[in-house]
């Protein structure tokens, strides 16, 4: 099939748009839950990890901070959905940098973004660990986990579950990836909701907060910088998009999912 770009009307009036096809190499097993269940997998998991950092330099304004980030998450991510939905090819932004350069360069940015990966893999495991090691008060062969070498031995564990269940198959993964993402934001949505009835006072927050002392404003856009970090893995949705039902719909759906649930979860949390 060639690369010419091909019509397609669009669900509103004189909405026109062009996608760029080409034969799938994948099946297209995926729906927007999907999508939505990996994407937020990979992007929720981060505040596990970006909260606490952020919240050390942003102080009182943390929450602004994450919002400001999100501003620039949602930019991101809009792209990423009309480029995905015009090319809805594995890769992701290499398949992006390949269509609009060269060969070489989607080469480059694909191993740029598979040393992304490969970070925040190692990074999300070695969290995951760690909160799990504080159920060692209650469940005492759990407490080995507080020393560092059985800590990395069991992330790298863990790294290879995953990897095992990914090759089992994609619906397979799919279907545990949606299981954990509810359950993930059904406790962040009690988490929030007893935040405000037990803890939150506006006043104290408000006196709490002296621009340019506490927090400075050097770290108060250092924080936005790592506030980023919160937001990271939004080329999910892309590099699955293959495997997508119809992507032209499936691929908008579940980032605007994503957006919404991500954004509120930094903002309340």
């Amino acid at each position: 099939m060639s690369d010419k770009l091909v019509p397609e009307r669009g669900g509103r009036p004189a909405d026109l748009r062009y996608s760029i096809p080409r034969r799938a190499k994948l099946p297209r097993t995926l729906g927007a839950k999907a999508l939505f269940a990996a994407c937020y997998g990979n992007v929720g998991s981060s505040i596990y990890y970006g909260l606490g950092v952020t919240a050390a330099f942003a102080l009182g304004l943390t929450p602004l901070a994450l919002i400001l980030a999100g501003g620039i998450f949602v930019t991101t991510a809009l792209n990423y959905a009309e480029g995905t939905a015009a090319m809805p090819h594995a890769g992701g932004s290499s398949s992006f940098a390949r269509r609009a350069f060269n060969e070489p360069i989607g080469y480059l940015v694909g191993w740029i973004q598979l040393l992304n990966y490969t970070a925040t893999v190692a990074i999300s495991a070695y969290t995951a660990i760690s909160y799990l090691a504080v159920l060692g008060e209650y469940l005492g062969f759990l407490k080995i986990l507080h020393q560092a070498p059985f800590t990395v031995l069991a992330a790298v564990v863990l790294i290879g579950l995953l990897v095992v269940l990914n090759v089992v198959g994609i619906q397979e993964s799919s279907a545990i990836n949606l299981v954990l993402a509810l359950l993930d934001l059904g406790t962040q949505l009690v988490l929030v909701l007893l935040g405000l009835l037990l803890l939150f006072n506006f006043q104290t927050v408000i006196h709490n907060i002296h621009l340019g002392v506490a927090p400075t404003w050097g770290n108060f856009l250092a924080s936005i910088s790592i506030a980023m970090v919160t937001y990271t893995g939004i080329e999910t949705i892309s590099n699955m998009s293959e495997e997508a039902k119809n992507p032209g719909r499936a691929v908008p759906r579940a980032t605007y999912g994503v957006i919404v649930a991500v954004l509120f979860v930094s903002a309340f949390l």
